[in-house]
């Protein structure tokens, strides 16, 4: 018989499966021991999707991503042939979720072992950021063997309050400052968010951020939920998110509130890189409650690695890219409650952007003028948003026939207006219709 494993969400076993000792594959689907807690790769679109090559799949997708920067050299030095294999050393714990594997005669406890409440050597880390480390005895027990993303990062532990900090680079020495101008510019709005704070790794400008969860929270990203739920027919991608988290046990307001949030801050940073994988929500493995995730992720801000510095519109993530035209201001008019915002705060903001650009000394007076400019401006789009949205009944629209059922009255007396008949313009109004929910 073969060997069996056991996927884990802390202490919980959720899955026991057969595996082939030589390989380390799945042999087989498993046997499910907690389906409440299984992993939502394990469901496509509704239905079960609980095969051995899923197993592998979710497996291998712990691993750091073959794209991140610099992997090549850090592989090398290592000794190891992908990202894939130095997870196979490892019980994959995370620091982004509380999932492990472990062989079912193996006695180790989560208490022991996660990285939540227990040391972890630091010299990956060191060797994922920089391409080197200060250590020749490299140890995989580490948070960083499963960190996602494809910019460099590593996990450290703050030597004196003992938080678990990400620290994290860019690719143009941009995106470290834009972190922290994003969480500045969240704590005028009153929204929540991660906070950054700038620092130097060597001679690398970094920033750095605590730790989202405790030790008994999970992060489940947009694109997991959305890849276990069936779609629904007549719903938007928008409203298909905030069905999804509903769906999932998040209160549907306090989803539609977070996401109006980064739609409205990724608008003001100019973000071009909000996709499904760094926003979502956030669960806890004990008592199954949810809760949206805080802004966090907003690097590609603020034109970096861009030559010009204009007013186009561009492509934004990730409600309407499939269009194939840039559509930042399409989807800044998703935005459902614009009450929840206090624009005045941001009068001075473009300043301070502008300033807290100069100290990085990378920028030209002329480049930091053109992205003060064209902040404001977008303060006065959004402004002008906003008080058309005033003047309309609060709720958002989602079809013709809940346009016609809002301004029905308004609506056919134009349309009458133009054509000369009501019957005309193929409209039969029956008077207002009750909907469930908004």
């Amino acid at each position: 018989m073969s060997p069996i494993k056991l996927i884990m969400c802390g202490d919980h076993p959720v899955l026991a499966f057969e595996y082939d000792s030589t390989s380390g594959r799945a042999c087989a689907s498993g046997e499910v021991l907690d389906s409440s807690r299984l992993p939502l790769e394990f469901t496509m679109h509704g239905k079960p999707a609980l095969y051995a090559k899923r197993i592998d799949e979710w497996w291998k997708s712990r691993a750091i991503p073959s794209t991140r920067d610099g992997i090549r050299r850090v592989l090398e030095s290592l000794g190891a042939a992908s990202t894939g294999e130095l997870l196979d050393r490892t019980y994959g714990l995370s620091l982004s979720d509380q999932y492990w594997v472990k062989r079912e005669d193996d006695s180790a406890e989560w208490k022991d072992i996660n990285f939540f409440d227990n040391p972890f050597d630091e010299a990956l880390g060191e060797l994922l950021l920089t391409s080197y480390s200060s250590s020749h005895d490299i140890s995989l027990n580490a948070p960083d063997v499963s960190t996602g993303g494809d910019l460099p990062k590593r996990w450290t532990i703050d030597k004196v309050t003992g938080s678990r900090l990400l620290v994290k680079s860019g690719r143009t020495g941009q995106e470290p400052m834009n972190e922290v101008i994003a969480s500045k510019l969240c704590s005028r709005l009153g929204v929540p968010s991660v906070r950054y704070s700038l620092a130097r790794s060597g001679n690398r400008l970094v920033c750095t951020c605590a730790d989202m969860l405790s030790n008994h929270e999970e992060l489940v990203s947009a694109w997991q939920v959305l890849q276990s739920v069936k779609t629904v027919n007549g719903l938007n991608t928008h409203d298909q998110w905030i069905h999804a988290a509903a769906g999932f046990g998040a209160d549907g307001r306090a989803a539609s509130d977070a996401t109006d949030d980064w739609l409205v801050v990724d608008y003001l940073m100019r973000n071009t890189d909000r996709h499904y994988n760094n926003f979502g929500l956030i669960r806890d493995i004990e008592t199954l409650e949810v809760r949206p995730t805080p802004i966090y992720d907003t690097g590609a801000s603020l034109w970096s690695g861009e030559l010009d510095v204009d007013g186009r519109d561009w492509f934004a993530k990730p409600f309407y890219t499939a269009t194939g035209k840039p559509s930042a201001l399409r989807q800044l008019r998703l935005v459902e409650d614009w009450s929840r915002f206090d624009l005045d705060a941001l009068s001075d903001w473009p300043d301070e952007v502008a300033h807290e650009l100069s100290r990085m000394r990378m920028f030209a007076p002329e480049r930091l003028d053109a992205i003060r400019d064209q902040l404001t401006k977008h303060i006065g789009t959004i402004r002008t948003i906003r008080e058309s949205k005033a003047l309309r009944t609060s709720g958002p629209i989602r079809n013709r026939t809940n346009l016609l059922d809002r301004f029905g009255d308004t609506l056919r007396k134009n349309l009458a207006w133009q054509d000369g008949d009501v019957k005309s313009a193929g409209i039969d109004y029956k008077g207002p219709r009750h909907h469930m929910g908004h």
